[in-house]
């Protein structure tokens, strides 16, 4: 398998199958140790790995559909592909296109109510480490932005996870969504010549 192949298994399939043929096909590849791409597979790795051992096959197997995006992982890619990207440029088509998508993926399968509610610590712990990466993240791509602003932004798309109203299977696809666009942007900041 290669990169564009694993890495698009990650977008459209992820588990911790699909996470270790890509952390595989980046060490082929010659990624750097130093890459913050690998802390995000690392911590994805983990998200995934912890809801897996945790849930029954078929309940993961459900709620694995959540974390399918679909044709935006296919955009995503693509923008990773397109070398006279700007890295910034490529984050605002990532947050806003996967986040608007992840929604409607959310809205459209209510029928997925196998998480457990025993989830919740799973949620908040996970929804820790996204808010720390986001901050740096944001920090980078946007140095621009005022503290304020930028906690505000990242207030707001962390909200859903301290809703109680939420049901959790949609708290574990959104972290598994932006688990998602996190490594996508990772990766894109450094492996533009390894990807092509």
């Amino acid at each position: 398998m290669n990169i564009q192949e694993s890495l698009t298994a990650v977008l459209t399939q992820p588990s911790t199958d699909t996470l270790w043929q890509l952390r595989a096909d980046l060490l082929q590849a010659g990624l750097p140790a130093e890459s913050s791409a690998w802390r995000i597979l690392d911590k994805f790795y983990a998200f995934i790995n912890e809801l897996s051992a945790s849930m029954s096959a078929h309940e993961f197997s459900k709620l694995a559909t959540m974390l399918d995006i679909g044709a935006v992982g296919g955009v995503a890619i693509q923008n990773l592909l397109e070398s006279d990207l700007e890295p910034a440029e490529l984050w605002r088509r990532i947050v806003a296109g996967g986040l608007s998508e992840s929604l409607m993926v959310l809205a459209s399968r209510q029928y997925v109510k196998g998480a457990r509610a025993g989830m919740t610590g799973v949620c908040q712990a996970t929804a820790w480490v996204l808010y720390g990466e986001f901050w740096q993240l944001s920090t980078q791509m946007q140095p621009e932005l005022e503290p304020a602003t930028r906690r505000q932004l990242i207030d707001n798309l962390l909200a859903v996870i301290h809703d109680d109203s939420v049901p959790e299977e949609v708290k574990i696809g959104l972290n598994g969504r932006l688990f998602q666009i996190l490594l996508v942007q990772h990766l894109s900041l450094s492996t533009g010549q390894i990807i092509s």
